[in-house]
C-alpha cells in the first residue's frame, strides 16, 4: 500500500498487527515478533536472553511449548551469529 493511499486512514485501520502488551498499532516496514497467538512491538518484544530466563513462555511454529533445549539452541545460534542476549527479537518481517 502507497502512502498515497494511506492517507487519511487511521494507524489502526493500516496496521498489519497489533502489539498484546501494549496495544500499539503496528504498521508496514516497523519491527516487531509475530507470533503464534500474540504480536509484540519492538518496545515489548523479549529479548533474546529471555530464551533462557523463560524458555516456557515461548513456542515452536505448532504452537507447542518450546523445550529448554530448542530455546537454548536458538539462543546460542543467535549469539554464535554475533547478536548479543539483550537484543531485541523484534524484527522488520
Amino acid at each position: 500500500m502507497t502512502d498515497h493511499t494511506r492517507a487519511g486512514r487511521s494507524a489502526e485501520q493500516t496496521a498489519i498487527a497489533t502489539c498484546e502488551a501494549c496495544g500499539h498499532a503496528i504498521q508496514e516496514g516497523e519491527a516487531y515478533l509475530p507470533g503464534h497467538d500474540t504480536d509484540f512491538c519492538a518496545e515489548c518484544a523479549p529479548t533474546f536472553q529471555s530464551l533462557i530466563d523463560e524458555p516456557d513462555s515461548f513456542v515452536d511454529d505448532d504452537g507447542d511449548p518450546l523445550t529448554k533445549e530448542a530455546a537454548k539452541a536458538w539462543f546460542d545460534a543467535h549469539i554464535a551469529a554475533g547478536g548479543k542476549p539483550t537484543d531485541s527479537m523484534a524484527r522488520v518481517r
